[in-house]
């Protein structure tokens, strides 16, 4: 996940999209629409890289998981709380187990209604993030490859002064 983005502010995001509200100016990276359960990972992820995270995990609204497709859950879901405690989402890891097609993994993230009622709601809409379980078999974004050409640090240069000739 981009490393400065919690969970809670992605539920957030998920929250406001659910109820037809603008997504948090605070998420550094685009989330578009498409049905990942009904899609090849990989085509998805030629269709959105360019606008990736940092560490290119693509980020997309979805309908709800489909017992049908590659995808299958790989971890019991985990809660998502605020800073104060309070439970507002869970999150669940998905892969692909096909040979052909795997090193694709996914995370997915539900929000939590209260309804009044005692029990939660869950809403139609999920929030998912696709990314490579190998992270060298995944393009990095075009504006991270820009940053990297344009930072000067000195990357290489200890080996070179510490080398043992």
């Amino acid at each position: 996940m981009a490393d400065d983005v919690a969970p809670a502010l992605l539920v957030d995001g998920l929250l406001r999209r659910q109820h037809g509200h603008p997504l948090p100016p605070q998420l550094p990276f685009a989330i578009f629409d498409a049905n990942v359960f009904a899609s090849d990972p990989s085509t998805l992820y030629n269709e959105y890289w360019s606008y990736a995270a940092d560490d290119g995990s693509i980020y997309l609204f979805s309908p709800g998981p489909s017992t049908e497709g590659q995808w299958r859950t790989a971890t019991a879901a985990r809660s998502i709380t605020t800073a104060d405690g309070t439970y507002i989402g869970r999150r669940t890891t998905w892969v692909i187990f096909d040979r052909a097609n795997g090193g694709w993994a996914m995370e997915e993230f539900c929000t939590y209604h209260n309804d009044g009622g005692g029990g939660g709601v869950a809403e139609d809409v999920q929030l998912y993030r696709i990314y490579r379980r190998i992270p060298s078999l995944q393009p990095l974004p075009p504006l991270v490859q820009r940053r990297r050409q344009h930072q000067v640090g000195l990357e290489g240069q200890f080996s070179q002064m510490c080398s043992l000739r």
